[in-house]
């Protein structure tokens, strides 16, 4: 008997067959079912090994013992006249064509059943169940889901389960990545990555997100970092219906992640039918980097910049040059450090030259390489106008503003761009409607964007639609309860209510998100100084000198230590070094000083000493017909005019004043409004002290006076001596100076809660 004749009869062949379908068949359960308990890759690992192992094992013990009516007995024991070989094969032939016939079902359901609704996989509405009243929380105004004739997709956080929370930032930047790649598609609507990322951790159904972003497709998936080996499963949901589009697994070595990146992008648009997206058959671009050190030093920086706090930002920007350090040609990394400066800049971290300094050079190196960067484009413009913000014209701001209008479509996602052009068209253009269509645009993208919602809310409270504010704020508050800086701006809107307390309550919460945040300090400390408080201010005072000493900021705060504790003689000094320094006017430090300085000096009669030492420091604020370029200098140039009223004729102070007011109306500064106080002087240096009382009282002594805590204080007496003599003014700041006392008893009582305790 040949040897091939010896393993049929001994079934050798027969039990390879069944070793071979029942392992296949308990892979692909075992893969079923360790995907969804997030095993770690090493367990399929395991069992994929040992089924191999166990093959070579199986063929030895079917070649080397046989089955009998006894039991199993070696094969050489065995008399071959008492063979039941033949009985046993027929047992396993069965055996197999049960297996195959189960294993052939198993396919069949997988793929045109399961496939066809989607009710084998654990993301659809029934799967997930998390109540509308999730929205409802955030008072959100669902999206139609978008239909299949204008693709769309979300693409929410893969989920992290490599069991390491330190991992947490990998699978956020390849969220992130396939976001940016996917976007890059012409015809594809692509949620944006903030309001995406508001649903990571929530147990939300497919159809709430996607009713909520206005998407018609959702991508969601999880990594797996073992290692130096990564195992990503991504699949793409129809929102409609739950039906699974596509899905795949990918199991590869870690370094090659971008090119998983490339093929899961890829991947996504071909399921989504390139018919559908006009065809476009383009290159679709990843991160510019093949340096996977420098990738994940990128990640970090992205985590931390999203946090937007003063501890954060410095973080993010030492892994942003972590990675430039690794690869100096990494462009994407190049840009977020930029980005990173600017919300610096915006924080106070630097001042406004400094973040000019460090912006320029790396913003010219990228449109050097890739002078069709739209975003550096963009960051360039940025950076003009949000450094440059009180001292460029209208007519220099009007093409720049138009310019980053035109690349907001080109760049949706990018929220600082999009608020500064709100921002300008709201202040300088006095277009309140324009700048809210800019940010609700943004919106229809990113409608889960904190900050978007947060500038609305300032655009609504500017133009006195309190209501409007507060629902805006507390989307933005609900949206990023880590963001200090909505804290302050529901702080600010309770304050235009005059409700200080509340204001106050909402500040202190504030310095809590970011306890580093000296400016938030800096803003508690002013108040109780105003209200007289010096002890209480001082607790707050030491936060700030703790974490920023010398800073412009805690030197205003140092200014109104002075003035509560009537130590004007040491106001007056600090206030005259700053001058003479040019702090920059960070929190309106310099502007503190310099009126601070004024008011101080014309009470004590010494207007024309004051005028001189201004003089002394820039000559060419007596210049009156040319506007300075430093918006110090024009702060000093407009106090020169105010000192004028001490020692001057009041012929030549209009004089001097009409010139100054040419200038800024050349300029478009948007100052003639009752609220400003720049249009009530005008009124008291051209001789209509009528319209003056009459603008004082209908527009800033009938103010809250939380907003500002000294309206009862007769201030510069040689400049509004007329006004604060008219019988109604009189009446007015004594009744806001009984306000002023009932605040300073509400106060006191606040402080003694435990939770003010430092």
């Amino acid at each position: 008997m040949s040897f091939f004749e010896e393993l049929k009869r001994r079934n050798v062949i027969r039990i390879a067959i069944a070793y071979g379908v029942v392992s296949w068949f308990l892979l692909q359960l075992a893969d079923l079912v360790l995907e969804n308990i997030a095993a770690p890759v090493w367990v399929m690992q395991t069992l994929m090994l040992l089924m191999v192992i166990g093959f070579p094992l199986a063929i030895l013990f079917a070649w080397a013992f046989e089955r009998t009516p006894e039991g199993l007995k070696r094969e050489k024991d065995v008399d071959r006249s008492q063979s039941i070989t033949t009985q046993t094969g027929r047992k396993l032939d069965r055996a197999i064509i049960g297996v195959l016939t189960i294993v052939v079902g198993y396919l069949l359901v997988d793929k045109l059943i399961l496939n066809e609704n989607g009710s084998g996989s654990i993301s659809p509405d029934s799967a997930q169940t998390t109540e509308l009243s999730d929205q409802e929380k955030l008072n959100l105004t669902p999206v139609e889901v978008a239909t299949e004739a204008a693709p769309s997709v979300a693409v929410l956080p893969f989920v992290n389960m490599s069991g390491d929370k330190e991992n947490e930032y990998f699978s956020d930047g390849l969220t992130e990545t396939l976001l940016h790649m996917l976007a890059q598609l012409p015809d594809l609507k692509v949620a944006a990555r903030t309001s995406s990322f508001a649903f990571k951790g929530q147990n939300t159904s497919v159809g709430e997100i996607a009713r909520t972003l206005g998407v018609a497709h959702i991508l969601e998936g999880s990594v797996q970092k073992s290692g130096d080996r990564v195992r990503i499963t991504a699949q793409l949901i129809r929102a409609e219906d739950g039906f699974h589009v596509w899905s795949q697994n990918y199991t590869r070595p870690l370094e090659d992640i971008f090119a998983i990146q490339d093929e899961i992008a890829e991947d996504v648009a071909g399921a989504l039918d390139l018919s559908l997206l006009g065809g476009a058959n383009q290159a679709i671009r990843g991160v510019e980097t093949t340096n996977l050190t420098a990738y994940e030093s990128y990640l970090k920086g992205l985590e931390q910049q999203a946090i937007y706090s003063y501890g954060s930002l410095s973080i993010a920007e030492n892994h942003f040059k972590q990675a430039l350090a690794r690869d100096p040609e990494f462009t994407d990394a190049r840009l977020a450090l930029v980005r990173n400066y600017l919300l610096k800049n915006g924080t106070g971290l630097i001042k406004n030259e400094e973040a000019r300094l460090l912006v320029e050079p790396l913003i010219e190196r990228v449109r050097e390489q890739h002078p069709d960067n739209r975003l550096a484009r963009a960051l360039e413009i940025v950076t003009h106008i949000q450094t440059n913000l009180m001292t460029i014209s209208k007519e220099e701001m009007q093409p720049s503003i138009a310019e980053l209008r035109n690349l907001l479509p080109l760049i949706p996602t990018e929220t600082i761009a999009r608020e500064r052009v709100a921002q300008v068209l709201n202040f300088y253009f006095k277009d309140d409607q324009s700048a809210l269509e800019v940010l609700e645009a943004g919106l229809m993208i990113d409608p889960l964007d904190a900050n978007l919602h947060g500038t609305i809310g300032g655009i609504h409270r500017d133009q006195k639609r309190l209501d409007k504010a507060l629902a805006s704020y507390q989307k933005a508050q609900k949206l990023a309860p880590d963001n200090p800086n909505v804290y302050s701006d529901l702080a600010e809107l309770e304050e235009d209510k005059n409700n200080l307390v509340a204001g106050l309550q909402w500040r202190r919460k504030a310095t809590e998100v970011d306890p580093q945040d000296h400016e938030l300090a800096a803003a508690i400390a002013h108040i109780l100084y105003k209200l007289e408080l010096p002890e209480e201010g001082d607790q707050w005072y030491a936060r700030i000198t703790a974490l920023a000493p010398g800073s412009p900021v805690a030197k205003h705060a140092e200014i109104h230590r002075y003035i509560a504790r009537k130590e004007f003689q040491n106001a007056l000094d600090l206030c005259r070094s700053m001058i003479a320094d040019q702090v920059e006017n960070r929190r309106d430090a310099f502007g503190e000083a310099l009126f601070t300085y004024q008011q101080l000096m014309m009470d004590s009669g010494k207007s024309k000493e004051a005028y001189d030492f201004l003089v002394s420091l820039k000559p060419e604020i007596t210049n009156y017909e040319v506007l300075p370029s430093d918006f110090n200098v024009m702060m000093m140039q407009m106090s020169s005019t105010n000192l004028m009223s001490g020692f001057e004729t009041f012929e030549t102070r209009k004089d001097a004043w009409t010139k100054i007011a040419a200038s800024w109306d050349k300029a478009g500064f948007p100052w003639r409004e009752p609220d400003n106080r720049g249009f009530l002087l005008d009124k008291i240096y051209t001789g209509d002290v009528d319209a003056a009382i009459s603008i004082d009282l209908e527009h800033h002594l009938s103010k809250p006076l939380a907003t500002r805590l000294e309206m009862h204080i007769r201030k510069n007496k040689a400049i509004f001596a007329e006004v604060y003599a008219d019988p109604r003014v009189v009446i007015r700041m004594a009744e806001l100076g009984k306000q002023h006392e009932q605040f300073r008893e509400q106060v006191r009582e606040l402080m003694l809660e435990p939770e003010w305790s430092q």
